[in-house]
């Protein structure tokens, strides 16, 4: 089918459509072989559109539909010896897919009670030797402010403070005075933490790992508080809350399994109870 006679189908359907006249859904706007376009296509693809932008938009979709068409209808033809193995091939990926789905909408269900967080502490706490740090481990803060700050002594007295009015107001500094705030709630590695600070290649820096108090840094032009909160040194317990995500993927993919297995042979005890299921030879 030629270009300009999908387009002047196209337009008879546009007028057709601007004059208010419904056409039938199973109208044929092209057709390649036994392969055809109906109008009920086109319309989604024109739906709420004007008249000059639903030509546009109908011609598109139709000649890149032919296209596709013309491409098939070839390909059918040159490997036609093979169609009857890529149907094969097409009906054993439909098959794969589907089955996929239905079995991680399964596990999907079940996620929740097959690895519930109680199951995942109680793994944790019963296997300590599996999660050793190898490395040290910290939470903690660090602001960094100009050298010529002059309130330093009430930042760093506010960041040391253990009340919440203490905490607010040393907030309110940093944000008043855009000092630099650099907040680790969660864990990271000393090596990162340490990143942020004027620090020697090759020396210890142990000592920041000290919880009791505020420490102190500085470079040519600025001043460091450091606080650590939290530490876990290396050959120390790993955290729950570093490992529950790891714990959960290894439980999950150990019981997946299992879980699987029971599913599927309760599909097939089911399908040969029902009579669904013929087998030769079988009583």
């Amino acid at each position: 089918m030629r270009t300009n006679s999908i387009a002047y189908t196209l337009l008879v359907l546009l007028v057709s459509l601007s004059s208010c006249r419904l056409l039938n859904e199973d109208e044929v706007v092209a057709r390649v072989g036994k392969a055809t376009l109906c109008a009920s296509e086109l319309e989604a693809v024109t739906s709420g559109l004007g008249s000059e932008d639903s030509l546009v938009a109908a011609q598109r979709y139709a000649e890149q539909w032919v296209r596709r068409q013309v491409r098939a209808r070839e390909a059918a033809r040159v490997f036609s010896s093979e169609i009857q193995d890529v149907e094969r091939m097409v009906e054993e990926y439909r098959t794969s897919l589907l089955v996929s789905r239905l079995e991680q909408s399964y596990l999907t269900a079940r996620l929740d009670t097959l690895v519930s967080d109680s199951v995942i502490r109680a793994y944790y706490d019963g296997h300590r030797e599996e999660f050793v740090m190898d490395r040290t481990i910290v939470k903690g803060r660090i602001v960094r402010l100009p050298d010529s700050y002059r309130q330093s002594f009430k930042l760093y007295n506010l960041m040391g403070g253990k009340g919440d009015d203490d905490q607010r107001d040393f907030l309110d500094m940093c944000e008043k005075n855009n000092l630099e705030l650099y907040n680790f709630d969660s864990w990271v590695d000393f090596d990162e933490f340490l990143s942020y600070l004027p620090v020697r290649r090759g020396k210890s820096n142990d000592n920041l790992l000290s919880r009791s108090k505020i420490h102190e840094m500085a470079d040519s032009d600025s001043k460091y508080f450091i606080e650590v909160t939290a530490v876990v040194k290396k050959g120390e317990r790993a955290p729950y809350e570093r490992v529950a995500e790891t714990v959960r993927r290894m439980l999950y993919g150990r019981r997946r399994g299992e879980l699987l297995q029971n599913f599927n042979d309760s599909l097939y005890n089911a399908a040969i109870g029902e009579g669904v299921v013929e087998m030769r030879g079988r009583e």
